[in-house]
């Protein structure tokens, strides 16, 4: 897939390799757990959590264990964590 004709966040996300693989399956995970009508979609939000954690795992970051004691880690800031580490790195 090319990334011509893609404009700003979605032009970024292309040339930064991102699939969103997960974050169908994230959302799915949360809509269960707050017994939600699974056709909800995704908000702006979501994705940029999601963005977020793909970031992380690119990096090789994982949350600390202070903050996975008082915050947690939600399900699409962990699922953009997991495609980003499992991402193949260019060399």
């Amino acid at each position: 897939m090319s990334c011509i004709g893609l404009k700003g966040q979605a032009l970024k996300d292309c040339k930064a390799g991102m699939k969103f693989t997960l974050l169908a399956q994230a959302r799915q995970n949360t809509n269960r757990a707050n017994r939600v009508d699974s056709r909800t979609p995704a908000t702006k939000r979501d994705s940029t959590q999601y963005r977020d954690g793909f970031k992380m795992g690119l990096a090789g970051k994982k949350p600390s264990k202070m903050q996975l004691k008082y915050e947690g880690e939600n399900e699409y800031k962990k699922m953009g964590r997991w495609e980003g580490q499992n991402k193949k790195k260019k060399n």
